[in-house]
């Protein structure tokens, strides 16, 4: 070996050396100024309410502002690409889902970001099913009255959703190819927007989250049909399940999780994903999660990234199935 490759090879070990005693300096003092919190949905959905309790923990647990900050838009393409291009400092997390990290890879043929690549996953947060809802007032009392009105009038109705993509969007489509029925799409920058209109009468169904959706239902404001999930919400024990409805094929749960810009440093993300551990399996945020029927995953920084890289087949799989074509 020469002298001159001896030099470069001592030179690259010592840059090396440098990179990872910084990467653990700012680790040590980290974090030293308020973190970035962002949320690719309109503010109050379910997407907000849990980035924003989960805020206040890592806001406690650090000793550093955790704000939210809302990026709508694209189905959440547009603040995962906000995130993914920001620096790889720890600042600016990201609440991503199943629809942002796995099936928008299906739904679009242009990504704005390879969430893969570019994103990193922190911490898993939590699983929900999606409620069938229509109107207090329509005439929809289950969903066979729903599936017989649909069949009798293809188009006619119509379903509205959190965006292309989400769960709320997704559940529906499965429905529709499970109960061969054939319903208007009508989407929305979250689930606030469309719940809004769902109150308003403007729309006839919509899939949405038991957190959003239950006050509603127990106000007496929205009907509940069926729940996505396999098993019946304890909150809703009256509510029938898509397979008790008829339609076993419709059943169907997502999730959610804290991301960061894929070469934020390993001290970093693990100081993270330990806070976040301890959000999610705080009493008082599993008794309010689980009241409103949403349960920690309790997967961690490499589990989390397996699990989140596991899901892109089965979410592709899924829009498949649901017969929803790329855009």
């Amino acid at each position: 070996m020469s002298i001159l490759n001896r030099l470069n090879r001592w030179v690259q070990w010592t840059a090396g050396i440098c990179a990872v005693m910084a990467g653990m300096a700012h680790a040590a003092e980290y974090p030293a100024r308020p973190i970035t919190l962002v949320v690719p949905f309109a503010a109050g959905g379910i997407s907000d309410n849990q980035s924003r309790l989960i805020a206040r923990k890592l806001t406690d647990a650090l000793g550093q502002p955790v704000v939210v900050e809302n990026r709508p838009g694209a189905s959440g393409m547009i603040g995962a690409e906000y995130v993914a291009r920001a620096p790889a400092d720890g600042y600016t997390l990201f609440y991503g889902t199943h629809g942002t990290q796995a099936a928008n890879l299906a739904l679009y043929r242009n990504q704005r970001v390879d969430p893969a690549h570019e994103l990193r996953g922190v911490h898993s947060l939590f699983r929900q099913s999606a409620i069938l809802m229509t109107n207090a007032a329509s005439p929809y009392r289950s969903v066979a009255d729903l599936v017989k009105a649909a069949k009798a009038a293809p188009d006619k109705l119509n379903f509205a959703s959190a965006g292309q993509g989400t769960q709320t969007h997704l559940a529906a489509m499965r429905f529709q190819h499970a109960a061969g029925i054939a319903l208007t799409h009508i989407p929305y920058k979250g689930q606030a927007p469309a719940m809004a209109d769902l109150l308003a009468g403007s729309v006839d169904i919509m899939f949405d989250y038991p957190e959003t959706a239950v006050p509603q239902v127990r106000a007496g404001k929205l009907r509940a049909l069926a729940v996505s999930a396999g098993k019946r919400l304890e909150i809703l024990p009256d509510v029938p399940t898509m397979a008790e409805s008829g339609y076993p094929g419709a059943a169907l749960e997502g999730w959610s999780g804290i991301f960061v810009p894929a070469k934020t440093p390993d001290a970093i993300v693990a100081r993270l994903s330990a806070e976040l551990d301890k959000a999610t399996n705080a009493p008082d945020v599993k008794a309010s999660m689980a009241h409103l029927g949403s349960f920690p995953m309790g997967l961690a920084d490499r589990k989390f990234q397996a699990f989140v890289e596991s899901e892109v087949p089965r979410w592709r799989k899924i829009v498949q199935e649901s017969g929803v074509q790329p855009e």
